[in-house]
């Protein structure tokens, strides 16, 4: 089936990248303009409305998180697919609740970035997209680590929360490194304030 039907913005501080890109994209998608910086991105998206806008992370202006949101509040209707050099969970579940519909490393081939193109549409709302957030983490998370998760919380440490929960010390570092993994958290304090954001922890 022809795709030329959609239209495609494609946003990268690279013109050697983007010029392949576009060498890649032409013939199955209608390319309706290009750019390097964020400024670029709002205001081509601004005049030509596409179907997608196809955009690097690390661009020039302000941060990508920003840029998305702003393109998803003015123009709830263009579906943003993110590329990236890295692959970055949190990052990722960043951008993604942001209002991007699809997260997607530079390694990808070409036939896969047209597929996902292809299948890209709008995103949740940030609402709906952080009560799927909470859903979806929240199933991850198993009960125990979801109860250490609410001692750490609280300032227990490692060992308070083995000798309260009748565990061994290590379990409970098993428990907290899982639990980092699947927020995306760096540190104690980082779980606590990503948790609170997706709703797993009430705000005392």
């Amino acid at each position: 089936m022809s795709t030329t039907s959609r239209t495609l913005v494609l946003i990268d501080d690279h013109s050697l990248f983007r010029q392949g890109l576009r060498g890649i994209l032409e013939g199955s998608f209608t390319i309706v303009g290009e750019g390097g910086t964020s400024d670029d991105a709002l205001r081509i998206v601004a005049e030509t409305t596409p179907d997608v806008l196809l955009l690097d992370v690390e661009i020039p202006g302000i941060p990508a998180e920003q840029t998305i949101t702003r393109i998803r509040r003015m123009h709830p209707d263009v579906a943003i697919v993110v590329l990236t050099m890295h692959s970055d969970a949190a990052l990722e579940r960043q951008l993604i609740r942001a209002g991007a519909s699809h997260f997607v490393t530079k390694t990808v081939s070409g036939e896969k970035l047209a597929a996902i193109i292809t299948q890209a549409r709008p995103s949740l709302s940030r609402t709906e997209s952080r009560c799927d957030d909470h859903a979806a983490t929240q199933s991850m998370l198993t009960a125990r680590e979801l109860e250490v998760l609410r001692m750490i919380a609280q300032a227990y440490t490692n060992r308070d929360i083995s000798t309260l929960l009748h565990i061994a010390e290590g379990t409970v570092k098993r428990h907290t490194t899982n639990m980092y993994l699947k927020l995306g958290a760096t540190s104690r304090i980082d779980a606590v304030r990503k948790a609170v954001r997706l709703g797993l922890l009430d705000v005392a």
